[in-house]
């Protein structure tokens, strides 16, 4: 006995072409022509343009400069070295240590009635 499968594949066929198409030509149409290269703006030079393009900062930063100008260099701790960033290496060391110990001691046998 053969089948035959000419009624519902020649449609899924060619809607599987049509959609390859698209993701292939569609990309590569969409996309915007290249622009002049310009240098890459770090986040820091951008949170402070950022920051001098709002209104009241310009305010604030003459008054800040009038009272400190020797307080420019920041102590900034890194994520592990703040409360939270302890709690979560203490979570992670926990889990860690949790999932060993359970892969060693989980030896119970079985008791199905399928084995």
């Amino acid at each position: 006995m053969r089948r035959r499968f000419g009624s519902w594949a020649r449609p899924i066929a060619g809607l599987l072409a049509l959609t390859l198409a698209l993701a292939i030509a569609g990309p590569a149409s969409a996309a915007e022509p290249a622009s002049k290269v310009t240098r890459p703006q770090t986040l820091t030079a951008s949170a402070k343009a950022s920051v001098a393009a709002l209104p009241m900062a310009a305010a604030q930063a003459q008054t800040k400069a009038q009272a400190s100008p020797a307080a420019t260099t920041s102590t900034s701790k890194g994520f592990f070295g703040t409360g939270a960033g302890k709690a979560a290496l203490v979570l992670m060391a926990a889990g860690t240590g949790f999932m060993v110990y359970s892969a060693f001691h989980d030896n119970n046998p079985v008791h199905s009635q399928f084995r």
